[in-house]
């Protein structure tokens, strides 16, 4: 492993971000073409590369503690690193530098670029940061990193809709983000610990009789969770975010951003909360994937069809989790990935309708139609990102999808995988209708002079589209890195000895 590459992780992209400005200003003034989307692309290598060090220790079976400042937990701020947090990270890097490798091309006529970098590297940092961190109260200092960055690059075009998507975000968003303090500070009167491991450890002392300010922080911290994940009925703000985004940006909170509430979503539900959190994670995760899909099928607007099936989408991962919580194996892998997969074909079916707005000049279904004679690559990579998210094989939704059928079917609760494969179906037809709304038909006049979308996106978008085969044709890949990260959110036991030694637990919760 690279030395202190857990920090290093963080450190890189937020070094990047302050830097970014600074390139930017050189570039305008010696004239540097892309010189800092070319830097910002050459941070996200060297944090892939630091990031694929770590994991694959950590696939070698160790779990990674970094003490910072040598302050040993629970006093001193760590950072833990489990196969969980591995597959997040991972996720983060891989699908952060395609991001950054898009833009080139498609912010290549904005202006402050600096300041649009800058913004994207703090954001990666901040996810970075969520899913590595080992204490409570710095996973809140991380979300915020990454919640101002992206309410500030929903925004960055300072069009109606983009300003419009950035204040509701703020405003929504800031509900979550204080639900989500206020549970960590009553978990702190309660435990008198700010550390994950040790708060478990605590809390299992409560075993049977948990007081109810305990159910409200956990409630309070749910909440919170949700408004961040944008389940339904704390969905509002995504559809607006999304559509009024620049679709790089878009790309990242459909994909990449998901990762941080599905992390502490599957953190949750093994924790001695006193609620029935199987059940409320079924709920939700049912309700999301309904109201999305049919929301999505009276959409005319590219990005804001493509919003809500992130909605619908995530209720999969959430259903997944949540039937893992009744004992199935299967939904547990299932929805972590799904949430692999979902990052992969959202960010290539984004990437695509941003392809079709930056050389048609429009996203509404209703200006558009014969764009595959134009545009065939980008026609190919949606068909495949589209045929991923219906479910359909050989593509790697499917994989993810029949996981969490056979989950429901290995409970006895056949109503659930019946509603499941429904909303697959409604999904197929939401997409066959894009397809043929944007890609068949015939050309309108002014289309015309339309190409083929620039070469740095379609690299982006094709490595997507080759994951999206391989892991659908090769689905041992996925269960490789799902399977340990599975467990991992499982055995909270574990992660808590391995971070205090096997004698604390023993000791309930004091250091021996």
């Amino acid at each position: 492993m690279i030395p202190h590459s857990p920090i290093l992780a963080i450190v890189l992209p937020l070094l990047g971000g302050f830097l970014s400005p600074v390139i930017g200003i050189l570039e305008r003034k010696h004239g540097w073409r892309r010189a800092t989307g070319i830097f910002a692309l050459i941070v996200m290598g060297v944090v892939c590369v630091v990031v694929g060090s770590m994991v694959t220790d950590v696939w070698a079976g160790q779990f990674i503690i970094y003490e910072l400042g040598g302050w040993s937990p629970p006093w001193g701020i760590n950072l833990a690193v489990d196969a969980l947090g591995a597959q997040m990270a991972l996720m983060i890097a891989g699908l952060g530098i395609l991001v950054v490798l898009y833009s080139l091309s498609y912010m290549r006529d904005e202006t402050g670029l600096g300041q649009f970098y800058a913004l994207l590297l703090i954001v990666i940092a901040g996810m970075m940061g969520t899913v590595l961190t080992g204490d409570m109260f710095n996973f809140y200092v991380f979300l915020e990193i990454m919640s101002v960055g992206s309410y500030a690059l929903v925004a960055f075009r300072r069009t109606p809709e983009g300003i419009e998507g950035g204040i509701k975000y703020l405003f929504i968003g800031s509900i979550g983000t204080t639900s989500i303090l206020i549970s960590i500070a009553m978990l702190y009167g309660l435990v008198g610990s700010l550390n994950i491991a040790d708060i478990g450890a605590k809390l299992t002392l409560y075993s049977g009789n948990v007081p109810p300010a305990l159910t409200l922080a956990f409630a309070l911290f749910v909440t919170g969770v949700m408004v961040k994940v944008a389940m339904v009925p704390f969905h509002t703000w995504l559809p607006d975010a999304l559509t009024g985004a620049p679709t790089g940006v878009s790309a990242l909170l459909a994909g990449p951003a998901a990762v941080v509430g599905i992390y502490w979503v599957a953190r949750l539900p093994y924790l001695p909360f006193g609620m029935p959190v199987g059940v409320i994670l079924v709920s939700l995760g049912l309700l999301s994937m309904v109201v999305g899909v049919l929301m999505a099928l009276v959409q005319r607007d590219f990005k804001r069809m493509l919003a809500y099936h992130v909605i619908s989408q995530k209720g999969y991962m959430v259903l997944g989790i949540g039937l893992g919580t009744f004992g199935s194996v299967l939904g547990a892998q299932g929805g972590l990935f799904h949430l692999l997969n979902h990052s992969t074909y959202k960010c290539l079916l984004f990437m695509c309708a941003g392809a079709v707005l930056l050389q048609a000049n429009s996203q509404k279904f209703d200006e558009l139609g014969g764009l595959g004679k134009k545009m065939p690559v980008t026609a190919a990579m949606f068909l495949v990102g589209s045929l991923a998210i219906s479910g359909i094989p050989p593509m790697n939704g499917f994989v993810s999808k029949y996981c969490i059928y056979l989950s429901g079917l290995e409970l006895g609760q056949g109503w659930i995988t019946a509603i499941a494969v429904v909303v697959s179906a409604l999904t197929l037809a939401s997409f066959l209708k894009a397809f043929s709304s944007v890609f068949l038909g015939q050309l309108p006049g002014r289309l015309e002079g339309v190409r083929e979308a620039p070469r740095p996106m379609l690299i982006s978008m094709a490595i997507m589209a080759a994951v999206c085969v391989a892991i659908g044709l090769l689905p041992a890949i996925g269960f490789n890195i799902v399977g340990p990260a599975q467990a991992a959110a499982e055995n909270s036991v574990g992660y808590i000895t391995h971070v205090f030694g096997e004698n604390y637990l023993a000791a309930g919760g004091m250091m021996p």
